[in-house]
């Protein structure tokens, strides 16, 4: 046994029932129709046997695909119970499935119910699954309950929930029970016998008593089991002649086994009780660390002696807990302990469990005594998952304060939920309670992730030696790069805050973060997509893609920043579909998501011309405070200000623009201001700007703003009769710089003025461009207006295929016979780890995501 494991791998232990179990004929008769039945529901009070009767089933019946979970308090929260129930079917998955890992990766909690449906579907059901869930009776909270119900309506036939549980579960379960899919075993169905009773009296718990006296336990018990072995314990002691004045059904226990048990027990063993009460699992190992002065195996084998409510959680590994009746019991005593002695014990546990590995055992004890700081040092070095920042919601805000370095991930972990309010609450509880923090400086403006009242102070941003030296967990310092390189993107210093992301694309590679990963991919892909390197940003589209099937809280982003390239390909239809995945899920969109999508649609409704949309959807955009920032307007507003709509619109940006102290030097807002003051007559400053843009553009080497500058420039001259050598010049450098990354927007944009030139000069150009340019601005000025340019054309598949080396091919060859990758392994005498990564190879060469699209694609040639 691995003592290191998680405690979650403990809470997959089957209990071991106690030697000499009994064998209950018409309790197993009913379980041995488990697969008539979905749920099962067996309903009864502390110390009634649910669990031995279950435990003792599977044995009997030696039942094969039997998966158990014990919860615990903890697992009353959404994060934690999924993370216990996939983690215990986890081997039961295909070999392709992760659903562990995508659990990790989504931290909103409403992507459950599309994380469900994909981990049942992965599961093997070619034989029948059962899965126990003991102490049920913890879960409460409206929404896991929510999300037990949708996994319960979308089990397969094959997979069969127990329910073991002190209460009625709160689930719907009238439909199950009308389609007599529902096993319900109550308490009074699970009571002894009295021939039962007494072969557990006199078989399992070897008591030797004259008849009488098994015969008065017996109906003192009235069947209830753990009656009658507290019964045995006291009488062990001769203290059976006081039994008789207990109301065993009444199940009040502390005083009984006060006075009948406890208090016949030696010191020593007392102690050894009253201070293990607290650990939820222990052994030798822990043991000989948490009470040294104590020697474990006597004291277990006098407890186990003496019948005490003790579960075997491993009999091989010697892994004990106490059974609830003792636990509940124990622990009341331990709260009579004084506060120094129970704070110490706490922490000894901690630091014990730390040791091990345990991280979650380890942090049970430190909320125990509220040791917020250990608390946050330990969140800081574990594995970012959803349990993880299921621990991470414990601490209350209050004490985040105290370890900056937390309050920044606490922070980012609350984004990566989706959770807008409570990323404002933070933002602002930070910025109060942090500021004079030096490492303060770097965490500055962080709202930008949900808000849009940005400072956007270009001489504020940190540089890479200043963040570098900040005493931050380097996640921390990877989402600090991130929110850097975005005002430096925003201020249009492009490649400084490529360089930015670069360095948190380092801490992604050595930690496996898939957010810091997905959100440098997206900020690249931004930033590439305004240099007009729309081959690279779709490179990077293409590897977030793969991500978002991890990340699938963040997919929106994926899909409307895609259609944004789109758009400016003319790519529509392509546009549109990614726009309707966003509209399906609209619902869960968090204002900063959703003040994108209405921009992107609006932008698309332009374009297509659809004006009645346009407006209406214009109006609500502009109308929220985030567009009373210009930074967000800009590339909007020139559209309709470009046809000569809402001049009111174009005064008022023109007086931001004029008059904001902190506005960035952003190329869009720059050509909406020339555009305008051309049309209000101010030509000869319009002209000169124009002029700097386009040298700016060039220097910086911007594609995208060298054929906007060009394509406005070249309006301005055709509108005031300027050279035509000049105008046809403009044209050629825009088409040149356009055609390898298909610039074709601002020619949609510009086309009346395009039309206009390229009609001109037409003869001159067929002479100027190359093949691919000439037919690349015939494409954009004759296409359809609803459906933009047809979908640029890929290279032959057959060069992808070339692409692979023989070793990839031959184990394509083995994909397409059906192999699994254990058997690909064994047949081309490699590791399974090399057989991965030639797969992974293989999807990334293809540009497949799974194996039957490699196999397709590989027959299609």
């Amino acid at each position: 046994m691995d003592y290191a494991q998680p405690f979650s791998s403990i809470k997959h232990k089957m209990p071991a029932p106690r030697k000499n179990y009994l064998i209950r004929v018409q309790l197993f008769r009913q379980l041995e129709q488990l697969s008539d039945y979905q749920v099962a529901i067996v309903k009864a009070g502390a110390g009634c046997g649910k669990t031995t009767l279950l435990s003792s089933f599977a044995i009997e019946r030696e039942i094969k695909n039997l998966k158990w979970v014990t919860l615990d308090e903890h697992a009353n929260q959404v994060f934690v119970f999924w993370n216990y129930l996939i983690n215990a079917l986890s081997d039961l998955m295909d070999e392709q499935t992760d659903c562990q890992n995508l659990l990790d990766s989504n931290m909103q909690k409403e992507m459950l119910y599309q994380i469900i449906p994909y981990f049942l579907s992965r599961l093997k059901t070619d034989e029948e699954i059962v899965l126990v869930l003991d102490e049920f009776q913890i879960v409460a909270d409206h929404f896991l309950v929510s999300t037990i119900d949708y996994f319960i309506e979308n089990m397969p036939d094959q997979l069969h929930l127990v329910l073991l549980t002190r209460e009625m579960p709160p689930l719907y379960l009238g439909q199950l029970a009308i389609e007599n899919k529902l096993l319900l075993i109550e308490e009074d169905d699970i009571r002894l016998t009295e021939k039962e009773s007494r072969d557990f009296l006199v078989e399992t718990l070897q008591l030797k008593k004259d008849e009488d006296t098994i015969s008065a336990m017996i109906q003192l018990s009235e069947g209830w089991i753990g009656g009658l072995q507290l019964l045995a314990i006291s009488e062990k002691y001769g203290s059976f002649p006081t039994i008789g004045s207990m109301k065993l059904s009444d199940r009040v226990l502390n005083e009984y086994i006060t006075k009948e048990i406890f208090g016949y027990l030696s010191e020593d063993q007392q102690q050894f009780l009253v201070k293990t009460a607290i650990l939820r699992y222990f052994n030798g190992n822990i043991c000989k660390l948490y009470l040294p002065q104590t020697s474990f195996i006597p004291m277990m084998e006098a407890i186990l002696g003496k019948n005490l409510f003790v579960i075997n959680i491993d009999e091989v590994a010697g892994i004990y807990r106490y059974h609830a009746i003792l636990a509940e019991y124990l622990k009341s005593l331990f709260e009579k302990q004084a506060e120094a002695t129970k704070y110490e014990l706490h922490q000894l546990a901690a630091t014990i469990y730390e040791n091990l590995g345990d991280h979650e055992e380890c942090l049970h004890h430190l909320f125990e005594i509220k040791a917020y700081e250990k608390i946050m040092a330990l969140i800081l070095k574990m594995p970012q998952t959803a349990l993880t920042f299921s621990y991470l919601m414990k601490v209350p805000m209050a004490e985040i304060g105290k370890n900056p370095d937390f309050a920044y991930q606490y922070f980012f972990y609350y984004y990566a939920s989706v959770d807008e309010e409570a990323c404002k609450e933070i933002y602002t509880f930070i910025k109060t309670n942090l500021k004079t923090e030096k490492s303060f400086a770097a965490f500055r403006r962080s709202n930008l992730f949900y808000s849009s009242e940005w400072d956007f102070r270009a001489a504020e941003i940190l540089s890479l030696e200043e963040i570098r030296k900040l005493p931050l967990n380097p996640i921390t310092i990877a989402f600090l790069l991130i929110k850097e390189a975005y005002f430096l993107y925003a201020n249009s210093q492009f490649h400084e805050a490529i360089v930015y992301l670069e360095v948190a694309e380092e801490v992604y590679q050595k930690t496996g973060n898939i957010y810091i990963g997905f959100f440098v991919r997206t900020e690249k892909a931004q930033i590439y997509e305004d240099l007009g390197e729309f081959n690279r940003c779709q490179e990077l589209y293409r590897e977030v893609e793969k991500m978002i099937g991890q990340v699938k809280s963040l997919c929106c982003s994926y899909y409307i920043g895609i259609a944004g390239v789109y758009i400016r390909q003319l790519a529509l239809e392509q546009a549109f579909e990614m726009l309707e995945n966003t509209r399906k899920m609209m619902a869960n969109l968090p204002t900063n998501i959703l003040r994108a999508y209405q921009y992107t649609l609006a932008e698309y409704y332009y374009i297509i011309g659809e004006d009645n949309k346009t407006e209406k959807l214009l109006l609500a955009v502009i109308g929220q405070e985030a567009f009373e920032n210009s930074y967000f307007s800009a590339r909007l507003l020139r559209y309709p200000i470009y046809r000569g709509q809402h001049p009111e619109l174009a005064r008022k940006f023109v007086e931001i623009y004029e008059n904001s102290k902190d506005f960035v030097e952003n190329m869009d807002c720059e050509l909406l201001y020339i555009s305008i003051l051309f049309e209000q007559g101010k030509r000869e400053q319009a002209f000169w700007l124009v002029e700097n843009l386009i040298a700016k553009a060039r220097k910086m080497q911007n594609k995208l703003k060298i054929v906007e500058g060009d394509l406005l420039k070249l309006r301005l001259l055709v509108t005031t009769n300027g050279d035509q050598r000049v105008i046809q010049n403009l044209f050629i450098e825009a088409v040149s710089y356009a055609t390898e990354n298909c610039i074709a927007n601002p020619f949609w944009f510009e086309y009346q003025s395009v039309m206009a030139v390229f009609k001109e000069g037409q003869t001159v150009f067929k002479n100027e461009f190359s093949k691919e340019a000439y037919s690349f601005i015939v494409r954009v000025l004759t296409a359809d207006p609803k459906c933009g340019l047809s979908e640029k054309t890929k290279g032959p598949a057959k060069k992808q295929i070339d692409a692979l080396t023989q070793r990839e091919k031959e184990v394509l060859a083995e994909l397409a016979e059906g192999c699994t990758n254990l058997q690909i392994a064994e047949k081309l005498c490699v590791s399974l780890a090399t057989v991965k990564t030639h797969i992974n190879n293989i999807y990334g060469k293809l540009e497949v995501n799974n194996r039957v699209a490699a196999v397709n694609k590989s027959k299609a040639i």
